[in-house]
């Protein structure tokens, strides 16, 4: 199968993790010819670059809203049996549909609907506030009518570039069942939305050798130093746990700093200074021993698109706990592959550490059953073949002939 994906920024031998490049990676390596297209953001990296056989990277400059790389890579490529494009929010998705729209299908994975800026009131925590759909300009008629009543041009025309697309592609991936909601509740017909989740690189976690747990009690959190992610839940926890288990140890790994005074200031505070490890400067195989060595990934977020630590800490027999709301509700099972602790509740969050903590029956369980699942349902190869049959389901109603 010949294929198109477009993403923002995906392609990267330096963020190999990467959801898109993932999946590009092995889509070309089951011998599909895959043609990859981003911008091209870093200048120091050729504009046409073979990562692999069977995959080429595409990048493309932008002047304004739109790229003449774009327009003339869509005419050098073959013809491709299917298009995918990867996220929402960004600018060669519409001109994407303009060169290809009516000769292939298109199929977009969103990435995380309420990442969407205009779509939520706070991309932080967008279940605090209801959600903003009249705020997307998906037609002609909404573009219109926002300048109309004086919004800015250009940011109204960016607005309508973005979104118009979404009700033109062949076919969703949402990652989540709850991101099909989100995506239904827009006026895409749930027929044309499969729920497909992202496929993570789990073969650095297929070692035989028995895994050495840290001496001491320890917690590992992974992720931005932003409200999202829940570090200041973690923190508002602490007190509680540390007056039961005074040795705790919390790792904080994180590659997004814009919170670490507020951390600093909070942790202090409440006198719980000590007993963090901030680490900033984490790479993969560093990561995957620090997995394999705490005893709980504490994951409290108040929204993820997907949510790739947890995945990536069963894969490693790290027991999981997380927040029982999307898209971490459909990764974790409560009381089979770990454990969900109210939103954003520090109380039920120390309540729920200790009690893995303490129970270590329970949590060889919860290691035993979450390695198995991760294994079954985000291995690469099992969701590229998902994908495969999901590009010929699309590429077969779009070639048959319309009945009458």
């Amino acid at each position: 199968m010949n294929i198109i994906q477009i993403s923002t920024f995906g392609f990267d031998t330096r963020f190999p993790s990467r959801p898109e490049f993932v999946l590009a990676r092995t889509l070309a390596a089951q011998g599909h010819t895959v043609s990859a297209i981003e911008y091209w953001h870093e200048r120091t990296q050729p504009q046409i670059e073979q990562l692999a056989s069977g995959l080429t990277v595409y990048r493309c400059r932008t002047f304004g809203f739109l790229s003449y790389d774009l327009w003339r890579f869509s005419r050098i490529l073959p013809t491709p049996d299917v298009i995918h494009v990867h996220h929402l929010r960004h600018l060669l998705a519409y001109q994407a549909q303009w060169h290809w729209g009516s000769v292939v299908p298109m199929v977009l994975t969103p990435h995380g609907i309420l990442h969407d800026g205009d779509l939520v009131v706070d991309r932080e925590q967008p279940f605090d506030h209801p959600l903003t759909p009249e705020n997307l300009y998906m037609d002609a008629a909404a573009l219109w009518s926002s300048i109309g009543s004086g919004k800015h041009p250009r940011r109204a025309f960016r607005n309508f570039l973005i979104h118009a697309p979404l009700r033109r592609y062949d076919g969703i991936f949402a990652l989540s069942h709850h991101e099909k909601s989100i995506i239904t509740s827009l006026g895409i017909a749930g027929q044309q939305i499969a729920v497909i989740p992202n496929s993570i690189v789990l073969t650095q976690y297929r070692t035989p050798e028995t895994r050495i747990r840290a001496e001491q009690p320890t917690l590992l959190f992974i992720g931005q130093l932003v409200p999202r992610k829940g570090w200041d839940i973690l923190v508002d926890a602490l007190p509680t746990i540390a007056s039961r288990v005074p040795n705790i140890r919390v790792v904080m790994v994180t590659h997004n700093t814009s919170q670490l005074a507020a951390l600093e200031e909070r942790t202090l505070r409440l006198g719980v200074r000590s007993f963090i490890d901030i680490r900033t400067n984490v790479d993969e195989a560093q990561k995957v021993i620090l997995l394999e060595a705490a005893h709980i990934l504490v994951a409290p977020s108040r929204y993820e698109g997907f949510g790739i630590p947890p995945i990536e800490a069963m894969a490693a027999g790290c027991a999981v706990i997380t927040t029982d709301c999307a898209a971490g509700n459909e990764i974790v099972t409560d009381q089979q592959t770990g454990l969900l602790t109210r939103y954003n509740d520090p109380a039920d969050l120390a309540e729920k550490i200790l009690q893995l903590l303490s129970d270590e029956e329970l949590r060889s369980q919860l290691i035993d059953r979450g390695k198995t699942y991760v294994h079954a349902t985000y291995d690469p190869d099992v969701v590229a073949q998902t994908t495969i049959e999901a590009y010929q389901s699309h590429i077969s109603r779009f070639n048959s002939p319309a009945v009458l």
